[in-house]
């Protein structure tokens, strides 16, 4: 439920510092073609939080059928979610007529894709390792229940809220580089 709130916040934060920063709707101040950014924000979120979470739950549960695809799918998943919310954010400064991100934001972006795969193989590991000590040999005769059955442990769930907030860290970092650039003008 955290990363919903924190995408939704990232998103919102960005339209909302672009739009104060190029004074609003004044037309001698500003290029902005709004209605679609905002519409763009809006669709990408629902992309992002209802389509995606499909699509690897279908993964997950038809492609999985041992540890090795568990860890790999769950990692790779996370990881793209990573690479398609900061795509979002991209594509939300193209809309805006923002500068392209420095090497700094690239650079900060690499190292929170590491951290962020880093992190969910982690807790890909502990969650199989839950699911073995439930269900044993029987973890993939039906994944489904083994996934909805298989509570998470404390650290796991720390883990995933670690593994959510450094995945906005790439983006809160280009909106304070945007912000930047954009009281310079």
């Amino acid at each position: 439920m955290l990363h919903y709130f924190l995408i939704f916040l990232i998103y919102a934060g960005f339209l909302g510092v672009v739009f104060d920063l190029k004074n609003g709707y004044r037309a001698d101040k500003n290029t902005v073609d709004w209605p679609p950014a905002v519409l763009f924000g809006g669709l990408y979120f629902i992309l992002l939080t209802v389509l995606y979470e499909k699509f690897l739950v279908y993964i997950l549960l038809n492609m999985v059928n041992s540890h090795g695809t568990f860890l790999v799918f769950s990692t790779i998943g996370s990881g793209m979610y990573m690479v398609l919310f900061s795509f979002g954010t991209l594509a939300l400064s193209k809309f805006t007529m923002c500068k392209k991100p420095d090497l700094w934001t690239y650079i900060v972006f690499a190292i929170g894709l590491f951290i962020n795969v880093t992190l969910m193989f982690r807790v890909a590991t502990l969650n199989y390792t839950e699911m073995v000590k439930k269900f044993g040999d029987a973890v993939f005769e039906d994944f489904y229940i083994t996934l909805s059955e298989t509570a998470r442990t404390d650290t796991a769930n720390r883990l995933l809220n670690l593994k959510w907030i450094v995945m906005c860290i790439p983006s809160v970092f280009y909106i304070i580089q945007i912000s930047k650039d954009l009281k310079e003008d």
